[in-house]
């Protein structure tokens, strides 16, 4: 589903502050797998999301998505094939537009740009039963405007819009790191709960060693822009906290 084939990005080149943020990468993500990436501060954890994502074209090397060579395809030429999550609940929503207007926006993301009709009660209904299955109540704030909420009720509605509209690849930019800690769980379990349930192709990024444990099939240890360690869903069944501490070291 998601490929890489010797991709390398450097930034700066040739000057002083030249950075190699991905170092001749290659991996195959199958369909409907969840990828969770850990490593140490500028490793390319995010470099390695934002070249899935197109947000910069590889200097060298392949990505392919569902077989389609989108390697200079820029990020929103890639919002049929993938949606994704930011680190901060604010990102990917209109805060002064109601819940509903967003979810209007999130359910055209993908449509080609035209004269529509705007929301009605047919598509209220759909939204308002995608949201109900948060069990946060917010399926009876429809018409709250978005800007109103905590950053947790933002992130699992964030999560809700991105995965309503047939979504087939995901990408999770550590969703929980601006959360309070039972907010974070929630959208934690929400996440796996959507993700195992649609069949969705995941890749997140995550500095918490304990849902780099929970979540996922498979563990990319990454280390100056290279893959240095692979944990399939075979070893991560028994993993522990200390074993993946140690992988810092």
């Amino acid at each position: 589903m998601i490929q890489f084939d010797g991709v390398t990005k450097t930034f700066n080149a040739g000057t002083a502050n030249e950075l190699v943020v991905l170092n001749n990468v290659s991996f195959n993500i199958p369909k409907s797998s969840f990828v969770v990436i850990i490593g140490s501060n500028g490793a390319g954890k995010s470099s390695l999301l934002n070249c899935i994502a197109g947000t910069f074209k590889p200097d060298s090397g392949k990505v392919l998505i569902n077989n389609q060579d989108v390697t200079s395809l820029h990020d929103y030429e890639r919002s049929k094939l993938l949606a994704r999550i930011f680190q901060n609940p604010t990102l990917g929503t209109a805060p002064e537009l109601s819940i509903l207007e967003n979810f209007r926006l999130a359910a055209l993301r993908t449509q080609s740009k035209k004269l529509t009709v705007g929301n009605n009660r047919s598509f209220e209904l759909i939204a308002k039963d995608k949201i109900s299955k948060l069990k946060m109540g917010l399926e009876m704030k429809l018409h709250q405007p978005m800007g109103t909420l905590s950053g947790g009720q933002r992130q699992a509605l964030t999560l809700v819009m991105a995965t309503m509209d047939d979504c087939k690849v995901l990408l999770l930019d550590e969703p929980t790191a601006a959360l309070d800690p039972k907010s974070a769980n929630l959208v934690m379990e929400k996440a796996s709960e959507i993700i195992s349930e649609n069949h969705i192709t995941a890749v997140m990024v995550t500095h918490k060693m304990k849902d780099a444990i929970t979540y996922g099939d498979t563990l990319f240890m990454l280390h100056e822009g290279s893959i240095n360690k692979t944990i399939f869903s075979s070893e991560k069944v028994n993993l522990k906290y200390d074993n993946l501490v140690e992988l810092f070291n």
